[in-house]
């Protein structure tokens, strides 16, 4: 601790005291004096070396010079004003790290109303550097000031929340904007606060906001943990997906596929025995809810039916509605990966209504033609570009998940003529990879334990009518007959 920080609270009692100075060399001279303190609360021993007043006055000096531009000018404020606010703001934020006496007395003081009037006016103003860069330390002072302190917390966000953190994403700094996505999500430790955020219409367009960081820099990882946290609740599906607009939703769901993914195990959902639209689906969550994939299935099967008529090449690709079918593929991919975690997402096997939409999507997309080839038509290293891109491969692998060591479901898809339909796709499209692996597995999970479905192959098989016995064993399912009987099982894939 050096002796200039030892004489801060002389100094600071006599900047107090001319306050008041609007002079040049008074601006240098404050400037100066607090890029050395600065510096030195860097260190732990000087943080906690602060008392009361020493904020209190640092606070009182920063209201004095906030370098808000006149309404009736459109002057940029004073560049000596900028800095020493700059550094005052600097000597704040170091002041509270890991120090809530100094957090508390921070907030005490004022500060949380300088930081909203430093945001207000400077977000509004023309962007230079200067200004860019004490947005940015007032946004770190921020989240410093509420980092593990549920009493500021709750202070600054009463203060700035909603306009402030638009203001901040408005501004369209990456760096302003990065540090308001880690002060966000500290605040939204706070249930309250997220609930807030979630039903306001303020709210939703800072979602928005931080979507578009999602979007252009994935490597921005609070925003990322943002929406990761959004998507804990059942609310967010309720009360703001609906109004995101369709870029948007296509960036939350593959989010959305993404942390179901990486789950593991119950704790990521309720073990509700079924797929409720109340409180039930909600209970208990740390990862995506049940209720959200409840809702998302319901989601898909009515966009479904509208995407039907949208799944050949040559429609979709001059359709008005484009992104219908894209939306529609996105959703079905993510309901494909959560019937994959059985012992989670298991209410999702019973949902008869959402079997049934994949298989008549599927039906129609066979027939539309969709998987021929297309290179007339779609430019090379370009075909993920088209709508239906990998749209027949997600529909098999969605039928095949929600069949596994599912008996009604198993039988509902011979029902409805869908065993054939499977056996169609086992060969290779390049317009959905890996195609043939996931209808051999589908077969694999229609036939397991299932005496009806293995014989209804095997006689497909007898008549003619599936693939070749030979074709089937080398994808991994044998037709055996047995005093007379056909029987299918599953072997190793030659």
């Amino acid at each position: 601790m050096t002796e200039e920080f030892k004489n801060l609270s002389i100094k600071l009692i006599e900047f107090e005291k001319l306050n008041t100075n609007s002079s040049s060399e008074y601006k240098r001279k404050v400037t100066d004096v607090l890029k050395q303190v600065v510096n030195e609360l860097k260190d732990e021993e000087c943080r906690n070396a602060l008392i009361s007043d020493d904020i209190s006055r640092l606070c009182k000096l920063l209201q004095t010079f906030i370098p808000v531009p006149l309404e009736s000018s459109s002057a940029l404020p004073d560049d000596r004003d900028i800095n020493l606010c700059t550094e005052c703001v600097r000597c704040l934020r170091n002041a509270c790290v890991q120090n809530e006496q100094n957090q508390n007395w921070i907030g005490q003081s004022g500060a949380v109303g300088s930081i909203k009037d430093l945001i207000a006016g400077l977000c509004s103003s023309e962007s230079q550097e200067s200004i860019s860069v004490l947005i940015r330390c007032a946004v770190q002072l921020a989240g410093n000031l509420v980092s593990g302190n549920t009493n500021t917390r709750t202070l600054l966000w009463r203060e700035l929340f909603p306009q402030s953190f638009l203001s901040v994403f408005n501004y369209e700094d990456t760096k302003a904007s990065t540090y308001c996505c880690m002060l966000l999500h500290e605040c939204l430790d706070d249930d309250l606060h997220l609930q807030q955020l979630i039903k306001q219409p303020e709210g939703q367009q800072i979602i928005e906001a931080v979507l578009r960081l999602c979007e252009e820099e994935m490597q921005h990882d609070f925003s990322l943990q943002i929406m990761q946290k959004l998507l804990t609740t059942c609310e967010f599906m309720l009360s703001a997906y609906d109004n995101l607009p369709v870029t948007a939703k296509l960036t939350v769901l593959d989010i959305l596929a993404a942390v179901i993914s990486q789950s593991d195990g119950p704790s990521c959902a309720s073990n509700s025995p079924t797929v409720p639209m109340g409180e039930e689906g909600c209970k208990n969550n740390v990862g995506v809810p049940v209720f959200t994939i409840a809702y998302l299935a319901e989601q898909f099967e009515d966009l479904a039916k509208g995407a039907m008529a949208l799944v050949t090449e040559e429609q979709s690709r001059h359709s008005t509605e484009q992104m219908i079918p894209v939306l529609t593929l996105r959703l079905l991919k993510v309901l494909g990966i959560a019937a994959s975690n059985h012992e989670v997402y298991k209410p999702l096997q019973d949902r008869e209504s959402l079997l049934q939409t994949t298989l008549e999507l599927l039906e129609r997309a066979n027939l539309s033609g969709s998987s021929k080839q297309v290179p007339s038509t779609l430019p090379m290293n370009h075909e993920e570009t088209s709508p239906v891109y990998g749209l027949k491969r997600d529909l098999v692998r969605l039928i095949g998940n929600m069949c596994y060591k599912h008996k009604p479901n198993q039988h509902k898809v011979r029902e409805l003529q869908g065993i054939p339909l499977i056996l169609e796709h086992c060969k290779i499209d390049d317009q959905n990879p890996f195609i043939s692996q996931w209808a051999i597995l589908t077969i694999r999970n229609l036939c397991a334990d299932n005496q009806e479905n293995q014989a209804f192959i095997a006689g497909m098989t007898t008549q003619g009518a599936a693939p070749s016995t030979d074709f089937l064993r080398e994808m991994g399912v044998e037709v055996e007959m047995r005093d007379g009987i056909p029987y299918v099982k599953t072997t190793a894939k030659k």
